[in-house]
């Protein structure tokens, strides 16, 4: 199968777009409770977490006392967050829009409060364009609610702006509506897969209870990678593979077996219908 068959016309034209896919309920009510219980005992203990997890929040430009902190590297830490690195309905849109060659670099289970700050718009240019006829993004972040966001908090973004053909204006804020800025509704369990070239930002925690979400990150083709060779031992193959760097064109055993098992589900289904 080749990666142009991972998604639909609408799926290619919505993202083409806007800029962001928003994926439902691609983990179970249980895995999200498994998650949500690691995060707040990982996040109670961020300067004594098990190696290699480690917090780079306190490392950051932006930081300051009211930051929402996050762990990086927590695919490491249990086999239910590698099992999201490389949950199928993500690695679908991921190669696809990486055109068969996507790298995980990075990710982050982060806890937002009403203290915690605003995030500003910020975005990574020239991130996206058409090759070939095909949607290619070549960073690519997707973001996974272990909670229901309510109206008017967490993630929003600027719909289109991934285009980068005009720079956005100052003047809009994370706060700003509709149509300039876009405020999904998404449930726990839910993805907001996006481009980093889309200019997108997060507003004000409202809720009681924390918000978690993590954030896989996938690069194309010759990146820095993030393969630990010293913890390989705590991940699969697959895993390890996928954070590993290799230039376009060098197809991953990793992706070559998940286009061949798309192609036999696929067929077994055709099969099916003709039946």
């Amino acid at each position: 199968m080749h990666f142009s068959q991972l998604l639909t016309d609408e799926e290619k034209w919505f993202f083409d777009h806007h800029g962001f896919l928003i994926l439902r309920g691609i983990i179970s009510a249980e895995e999200v409770a498994e998650m949500k219980s690691l995060g707040e005992e990982w996040h109670s203990r961020l300067t004594n977490l098990p190696a290699p997890l480690y917090s780079s929040s306190r490392e950051h430009p932006d930081f300051s006392p009211n930051i929402a902190h996050w762990i990086n590297r927590i695919e490491y830490g249990h086999p239910v967050f590698e099992r999201l690195a490389l949950n199928p309905e993500v690695l679908r849109v991921v190669i696809a829009l990486t055109h068969g060659y996507p790298t995980l670099v990075d990710t982050a289970l982060t806890r937002n409060t009403t203290a915690s700050d605003d995030i500003r718009f910020h975005e990574v240019r020239d991130g996206y364009r058409m090759l070939d006829g095909e949607p290619f993004a070549n960073f690519l972040n997707a973001g996974i609610s272990l909670v229901d966001v309510p109206a008017d908090t967490g993630f929003v973004c600027i719909p289109g702006s991934h285009k980068d053909h005009f720079l956005v204006p100052d003047s809009i804020g994370i706060y700003d509506t509709a149509p300039s800025v876009f405020n999904p509704s998404v449930r726990a369990g839910d993805c907001v897969l996006f481009t980093e070239a889309l200019r997108h930002g997060a507003r004000r925690w409202t809720a009681s209870t924390p918000r978690f979400t993590i954030f896989n990150r996938y690069k194309a083709g010759d990146c820095e990678g993030r393969p630990l060779p010293e913890f390989q031992h705590l991940v699969s193959e697959d895993l390890y593979e996928l954070g590993t760097s290799l230039p376009m064109g060098q197809e991953k055993n990793v992706v070559r077996r998940f286009l061949d098992s798309v192609k036999q589900d696929t067929s077994a289904h055709a099969q099916e219908t003709v039946s």
